[in-house]
């Protein structure tokens, strides 16, 4: 999920209509199938763009928190079966119950976990303004590092009381876990590593466990779906895109994302 070793040609990389048929591929499977494909994840951490990504709609390039469940089509007649509930606290307990009980009741086996190494969106925030992070004297570089951990652990949380639910699947149940803002961090990429599969991934056992090895998958994967800097909501800029980061590394794991929905769609 962290590689280097690239693919894809050099025309491929310059064209974005290569990662948009790829997606058109995607959808074409789950429209056809009625797949319901569930996301979940915090406020911030791009699941609204990853669902636009796919749809091949345009992004907005400002961050918009949505406080509702999302459902993404490819076309004006075709409404595609991807729902993307809204992240914030205070809006989970009825969203993510109706969505979670499409997998109790084995409507859906299809899980996709946002995450994004802790770097979730704060606007409209200031970043002096975030509460429980900010304290008097931090420049935005030790803000950054206090906030993303503290994310980081909330993206654990989650993860635990998503598989109270998930593990009550009657079926077999793929889930990816989506690290996303890949620019923002590949130059930590083997902390990053090491974090999601050390601290993060034994947190799937009792799933595994309850739903047992033979009805259970789950699978890493990295991408830039947008390829921006992170500010906060002054315009102060809290993490620059990575040095080295380009457009052949951002389209290789797009595409490879693309593939990997793909594959659990119509394995």
């Amino acid at each position: 999920m962290f590689s280097e070793a690239l693919s894809v040609t050099a025309t491929a990389v310059k064209n974005r209509r290569v990662i948009r048929d790829a997606f058109v591929q995607l959808w074409s499977l789950i429209t056809r199938g009625h797949v319901r494909v569930v996301v979940f994840g915090s406020a911030g951490a791009g699941k609204s763009t990853l669902g636009a990504v796919l749809a091949g709609e345009e992004v907005p390039a400002e961050y918009e928190e949505s406080t509702r469940t999302e459902s993404y089509r490819l076309d004006a007649d075709s409404w595609c079966s991807v729902l993307v509930p809204p992240g914030q606290e205070g809006l989970r307990a009825s969203t993510w119950s109706d969505l979670s009980r499409y997998v109790t009741n084995g409507e859906s086996t299809i899980v996709l976990h946002v995450v994004c190494w802790g770097l979730t969106a704060i606007e409209p925030l200031g970043y002096r303004e975030v509460e429980g992070i900010y304290r008097e004297g931090m420049d935005p570089r030790s803000f950054v590092d206090a906030y993303s951990q503290h994310r980081r652990a909330h993206e654990i949380e989650t993860l635990k009381g998503l598989s109270s639910k998930l593990e009550l699947a009657p079926k077999k149940l793929s889930l990816l876990t989506v690290i996303t803002k890949q620019d923002l961090w590949w130059g930590q990429r083997e902390m990053v590593r090491v974090h999601y599969e050390t601290d993060y991934a034994p947190h799937l056992a009792s799933l595994r466990q309850q739903i047992g090895d033979q009805n259970f998958s789950h699978k890493f994967w990295s991408a830039s779906l947008l390829g921006k800097n992170m500010k906060d909501g002054e315009g102060t800029l809290l993490v620059p895109t990575a040095e080295g980061y380009d457009d052949q590394l951002r389209a290789y794991h797009t595409q490879r994302l693309s593939r990997m929905i793909t594959e659990m769609v119509a394995p």
